[in-house]
């Protein structure tokens, strides 16, 4: 969790990274190359989508990773 919000803008590019220390950590599955989430109350769509990052990612990808959710509000 970040102290304050990070504002995410609309067709930009971010990159989530984290570096782990300690004793091997498990990892999830079944990842999703593209989430969209429908507003119950405005109908509005929000998508996020994921793709790989260029350098060394450890052996994790947009399937398999340490970042298992990203939480958002608009």
């Amino acid at each position: 969790m970040f102290k304050e919000p990070v504002e995410v803008l609309p067709n930009v590019n971010y990159t989530a990274c984290a570096t782990l220390k300690g004793p091997d950590s498990h990892y999830g599955t079944k990842g999703l190359r593209k989430v969209t989430h429908e507003s119950p109350t405005t109908g509005a769509k929000t998508c996020f989508t994921f793709c790989y990052a260029a350098g060394n990612n450890n052996g994790t990808s947009v399937e398999d990773g340490q970042i298992p959710e990203l939480i958002f509000y608009t």
